[in-house]
């Protein structure tokens, strides 16, 4: 009979491994539990073991086991992951997504049976029956556009335990409020040089009633009381879709905090505000308009910045902003440049 397990790393580079959840892991083992497959989750993170080959141990034999690579810092780890399993199980199958899968191919065919590039809603499951059939191939791909977000399901979390989904430091800043991360939407419309995270290159957003149905499954279930929305882009461009997305938050009485980009309007940050919005964050990367072209972000300027950052505190959102120092074309008082635009715009964090 089979039996497949989808495997967590251990995110060993986190303070605190157990404040962020494996949301892809989730999602593609609840498409597999729809298709009427049996599958579980196997989370590295709650090993107390003091090494891989240790935890691996405890691992039981499975026929399938299945990996989604998000970062490439858990590539290592994982390649070891199913390298050990290998040898333990040798007629185990291993297969792997993600976005270092997709930046990757090459290196990831030496350690795994299959690789899954683009999406894994039907590549999971194709996975498993041609291996059954005994015709299973290196590489499975599909194209994102066949998989419309908007309407698939959300995850299961009822793959872990409930510790392992909710905890009270996602919004600890705020207070003691209960809290979670789910995306609403996936891929990302820009093409920022030194980002790998607009996969898709465009967004697909999940529909106004998928999101009430999740939000009120993790209430209901879980007393979520926050959410973290980790979407690359929170508030769409679309002022029709980033409407009907804050209307669907809103009406769910919920907080939330997310990231987005410094398009967003006036009008869009107070709907977001109105929904429940407590904090956005926003990659400047850099206060160099010239690396700023550099790096292919010349849609955004200083003063788009500046607006953005004026516009939430003018709405009580807090402002996070994140920075690179390091890019190309930097001039050699970058950091002067850096700290003098802190101080005189004064984000949160």
């Amino acid at each position: 009979m089979r039996s497949i397990s989808f495997i967590v790393p251990s995110w060993h580079y986190y303070a605190d491994p157990l404040k962020h959840q494996p949301y892809w892991e989730l999602y593609y083992a609840t498409q597999l539990k729809n298709n009427g497959f049996i599958v579980d989750i196997i989370d590295l993170r709650l090993t107390k073991k003091n090494s891989l080959k240790e935890a691996i141990e405890d691992i039981p034999e499975k026929t399938f086991y299945f990996y989604w690579i998000f970062k490439t810092g858990d590539a290592k780890e994982l390649y070891a992951t199913a390298n050990l399993l290998k040898k333990k199980f040798p007629n185990s199958i291993h297969a792997a997504g993600g976005t270092h899968v997709d930046k990757c191919p090459d290196e990831c065919k030496k350690y795994f049976d299959s690789i899954v590039v683009g999406p894994g809603e039907q590549s999971f499951a194709k996975i498993i029956e041609d291996a059954e059939k005994n015709v299973l191939m290196k590489e499975y791909s599909e194209n994102y556009k066949s998989v419309p977000f908007s309407n698939t399901t959300f995850p299961d979390r009822s793959f872990l335990p409930k510790e392992s989904i909710v905890n009270n430091k996602l919004f600890d800043q705020y207070g003691d409020i209960k809290g979670t991360l789910t995306y609403f939407s996936r891929g990302c419309m820009f093409k920022c040089a030194f980002c790998t995270y607009n996969v898709p290159s465009y967004l697909q957003i999940k529909s106004p009633e998928l999101i009430k149905k999740e939000i009120a499954y993790l209430k209901n279930n879980y007393g979520i009381e926050g959410l973290l929305v980790k979407d690359e882009v929170a508030i769409s461009p679309n002022k029709k879709v980033s409407a009907a997305v804050s209307d669907a938050i809103g009406e769910s009485e919920i907080v939330w905090r997310g990231q987005t980009t410094t398009q967003a309007t006036y009008d869009q940050l107070k709907m977001a505000k109105e929904s429940g919005c407590l904090e956005l964050a926003i990659g400047v990367e850099t206060v160099d308009e010239g690396v700023m072209k550099i790096i292919n972000k010349s849609w955004q300027s200083e003063n788009s910045v500046k607006e953005f950052i004026y516009n939430s505190k003018k709405l009580n959102i807090k402002v996070k902003i994140c920075f690179i120092l390091g890019l190309p074309g930097e001039p050699r008082n970058i950091l002067e440049k850096t700290i003098k635009f802190l101080e005189e715009n004064e984000p949160d964090y």
